[in-house]
């Protein structure tokens, strides 16, 4: 009998402890996009009209932020984004306060995917106000996307 209960234990913690596991980081994204937080483009340029509070974070890497950027956002890349977000010497050096937990937050990429995984991100460390901009900058500035097929490869090397 003790040998029944321990398989069935054994069974039950391995089954309770199995996660999703994803091809890449799309797909991952279009599963957290549910979990998220959006806004169309026309509600991001409807609040800037007016004048509204908000972050605007860009998290892109550096040089595609320096080719064109949504003016007014902050750049900080996808991979330090966790780390700077509290971080109040990098926000005294941007001449900002430190975002509180409560702050409307707008994040975005080049199409929005990345910006997904970011805005999760944030929910996971508490943020309670932060958004995705839908599509992201492709949308805002109006630009049609360039669509390249990928190499695909078999391995390391290829």
């Amino acid at each position: 009998m003790k040998i029944k209960l321990s398989i069935i234990a054994l069974f039950f913690v391995l089954f309770a402890s199995c996660t999703a596991i994803y091809e890449d980081g799309k797909e991952l994204a279009g599963v957290l996009k549910s979990e998220i937080n959006e806004i169309p483009v026309d509600t991001l340029k409807s609040m800037i009209d007016n004048g509204e509070e908000f972050l605007l974070i860009d998290i892109r890497q550096p040089a595609e932020y320096e080719a064109g950027n949504i003016p007014g956002s902050f750049s900080i890349p996808r991979g330090e984004l966790e780390f700077l977000i509290l971080d109040e010497y990098y926000w005294e050096e941007q001449f900002m306060y430190t975002p509180l937990k409560t702050d409307k937050i707008i994040v975005y990429c080049k199409s929005g995917t990345r910006a997904v995984l970011a805005v999760h991100s944030l929910q996971k460390l508490g943020f309670e106000n932060v958004h995705n901009l839908k599509d992201g900058l492709i949308a805002f500035s109006g630009e049609n996307p360039v669509v390249t097929k990928q190499p695909e490869s078999g391995g390391c090397g290829d």
